[in-house]
């Protein structure tokens, strides 16, 4: 009598543990996906560089080349690129200074209004037993998804600059977001429209 065809170790595997191998495929599913997530995003990235690169001078190029050079230097890279395009942007926009906590409302260059405001800070927020999402205070352009009444304006990727919500509130800002006075986000608001960029640096 002849002997049955061998498994494979594979299909023996799956069924000796059908839980664990969906498991299994389900992790090398994400880490494919997450590394489609991140050719996407670095093949956009290169396309916005070159596109900024060719209104640089030679000296501006080097410089950048040089911070690209260093990985710790990425962030500055984005800083002075969102900087340099905020300078450029000729309609009305919002450029937010991060570091310094201001505000610009411009239009081709020009300052026509300035407000402190107040950022976020960085903080890292539970989203499950053994998960968590570090949220920091945005960089690089951003544009105004909606707004909403007269108390805040709701921008891409979910960062918020609202209105503080009585003079006397000491609650601290939002994580990421920017919270500014109420009687300058009244001044603001009449300005602002869906579409339009805001550039922090």
């Amino acid at each position: 009598m002849a002997s049955p065809p061998p498994v494979s170790s594979l299909r023996a595997l799956s069924r000796a543990y059908p839980w664990t191998t969906h498991v299994l495929w389900g992790i090398a599913a994400l880490i494919f996906a997450g590394d489609a997530w991140l050719v996407a995003k670095r093949v956009s990235y290169v396309r916005e560089t070159s596109r900024l690169r060719e209104g640089m001078s030679a000296v501006e190029r080097a410089r950048i080349d040089a911070a690209l050079a260093s990985d710790s230097n990425r962030l500055q890279v984005m800083i002075e690129l969102a900087r340099r395009q905020a300078r450029a942007d000729a309609g009305l926009h919002l450029s937010v200074a991060v570091d310094s906590g201001v505000l610009y409302l411009e239009q081709e260059g020009a300052m026509l209004r300035t407000t402190h405001v107040e950022i976020g800070r960085d903080v890292w927020v539970r989203t499950g037993r053994r998960d968590s999402l570090r949220i920091t205070a945005p960089r690089g352009t951003r544009t105004i998804d909606r707004l909403e009444d007269d108390t805040a304006v709701v921008l891409s990727g979910g960062t918020v600059i609202y209105a503080r919500s009585s003079p006397d509130t000491v609650t601290a800002v939002r994580p990421g977001s920017v919270r500014l006075e109420p009687a300058d986000f009244q001044v603001l608001r009449p300005n602002l429209k869906p579409g339009q960029r805001v550039y922090f640096y």
